[in-house]
């Protein structure tokens, strides 16, 4: 099956390790994990205007997407 992750774009859902959400600032995901993945080069930024809601992991990518992560993981 594939999930479609915003903007037209979709993943593999075997491909994806795990989605998480950016906006709670209690996980810290953005400081200790994606911030250094930014600045790697291989995080794909799905949002055009507005700030990112979630992150999607899968094997070889990042994915920030506009969508939330509870209705990723509901789909």
């Amino acid at each position: 099956m594939y999930l479609h992750v915003g903007n037209n774009y979709v993943v593999r859902s075997d491909e994806i390790i795990g989605i998480f959400d950016i906006r709670n600032k209690r996980t810290n995901i953005y400081r200790f994990f994606l911030r250094p993945k930014l600045e790697q080069g291989n995080v794909i930024d799905l949002t055009e205007n507005f700030p990112p809601s979630s992150c999607v992991v899968t094997r070889d990518k990042i994915i920030l997407s506009g969508i939330s992560s509870k209705t990723l993981q509901r789909r």
